[in-house]
């Protein structure tokens, strides 16, 4: 009697390891919405502009999802950078085969705006970019590529903005 009971929660407990959990939790951060952000300078996470910036968005916008960035940002802006940048075009592309519906709104703040110059999208996975955010951005005033189809750059974002403006940078 006493193996019976020792049997059951037994096998539950097996049955349950033995789930497709990665296939679950891939399916449950299929938002429509996500924010991936891209910290600064030896920020971890999300960071000082981040976490505000993920909570008002999922307050804006109910059911979005947040992604950090995970790279070196340590005091050094070209390997670093260039790395950053890699590891977001490789995280966005595979989350945009995992999520085929999913949208990006894609942020940094100071070095993490230049990892945001600097990621190559393929023309699919820019067209599912719908914002870039950029704080600090080091490369503000000079003419740098954007991640984007059709940017549209706000450099004054705090006078207001036009619905065709998708791109604010402070």
């Amino acid at each position: 009697m006493f193996i019976k009971h020792l049997i059951v929660p037994f096998a539950l407990v097996v049955s349950a390891l033995g789930a497709p959990t990665a296939e679950l939790g891939a399916r449950q951060s299929c938002s429509a919405l996500q924010l991936v952000h891209i910290a600064g300078t030896t920020e971890i996470g999300l960071g000082t502009v981040g976490t505000p910036l993920s909570s008002a968005l999922a307050s804006a916008v109910p059911g979005t999802t947040t992604y950090s960035i995970t790279y070196d940002t340590s005091a050094e802006y070209v390997v670093t950078v260039a790395a950053g940048a890699t590891t977001t075009a490789n995280y966005l592309a595979a989350q945009s085969a995992l999520c085929p519906n999913q949208r990006f709104v894609l942020s940094g703040y100071s070095k993490g705006a230049l990892v945001v110059h600097g990621t190559t999208l393929s023309s699919a996975v820019k067209a599912k970019v719908i914002a870039l955010l950029v704080f600090g951005d080091p490369s503000r005033n000079i003419n740098s590529p954007w991640p984007i189809n059709s940017p549209s750059v706000d450099l004054n974002p705090r006078d207001g903005s036009t619905s065709s403006q998708n791109i604010a940078s402070f």
